[in-house]
């Protein structure tokens, strides 16, 4: 019984993360973003993922990333939480 308990909350806790594609944004930026469905995962976490997404793809180019403007939209725990990066690339 204690490990339904237990299986129970730990699927209640779980998140469904999804990180979409660099798209052109004009002006030579781009944006990214992250949501997270479910779960009560840190604000943290979800602008970092955008962050590592943004970067890698600057790296590709050989450059290096540079944040622009980062927004969140969503409750923690109530509603999907996003975080929308616009980010340049920019030389090394």
């Amino acid at each position: 019984m204690k490990a339904k308990t237990t299986l129970a909350a730990l699927s209640m806790l779980a998140a469904c993360t999804s990180i979409s594609d660099v798209t052109p944004a004009g002006d030579g930026n781009y944006t990214v973003t992250t949501q997270v469905r479910g779960g009560m995962t840190p604000w943290g976490e979800v602008k970092a993922s955008s962050l590592k997404r943004a970067d890698e793809y600057c790296i590709q180019q050989g450059k290096q990333m540079h944040q622009v403007d980062m927004q969140t939209h969503g409750v923690r725990g109530w509603t999907p939480q996003e975080a929308e990066l616009t980010f340049s690339c920019t030389s090394a």
